[in-house]
């Protein structure tokens, strides 16, 4: 019986000492978003136009998971960019006919840990020649399901000479 009870008593505190190792992280309700990369490739268009294809990836982590809307709601965007161009060292924003917002698909998480990490890929930032810049910088930043903004992060200075 005292051997069984000393094995139970190290079982236990055994188990107590792992649990501690497995401590879920919690972050805050609002996203935060992380600039990794922007790629530029050549390419042409359907029209057979000269075009710069860019690609933006980011990181990003929500501690309450709610990032993306549903497809069969009303649809919502969740990506939004300010494109700039940079003149003599000054970002001048652009006005853009047609805004910077990307659609992103509701995720589904499961289990006790809500939080949501990952990568984001925005594909087709385009460029089209003639252009009247040669630098540009894009900022970005994210909306939840519940209106939380994330921080606006930069990609930095875009050189677009080829």
């Amino acid at each position: 019986m005292k051997n069984f009870q000393k094995i139970l008593g190290i079982v236990i505190l055994l188990s107590l000492g792992l649990s501690s190792c497995f401590k879920i992280v919690t972050y805050p309700d609002v996203p935060q978003v992380t600039f990794n990369s922007f790629v530029i490739r050549d390419s042409v268009d359907i029209l057979g136009n000269r075009v710069l294809n860019g690609t933006l990836s980011f990181n990003f982590v929500d501690g309450d998971g709610d990032i993306g809307f549903d497809t069969i709601g009303e649809r919502k965007n969740t990506i939004f960019l300010d494109k700039y161009k940079i003149e003599n060292g000054v970002a001048i924003k652009l006005d853009l006919l047609v805004p910077l917002i990307f659609y992103v698909p509701k995720f589904v998480k499961t289990g006790n840990n809500k939080t949501l990490k990952g990568e984001m890929i925005v594909n087709d930032l385009n460029e089209y020649y003639p252009l009247d810049y040669d630098t540009i910088m894009y900022k970005f930043y994210i909306v939840d399901r519940a209106g939380n903004k994330s921080n606006i992060d930069s990609t930095g200075y875009i050189s677009l000479l080829r």
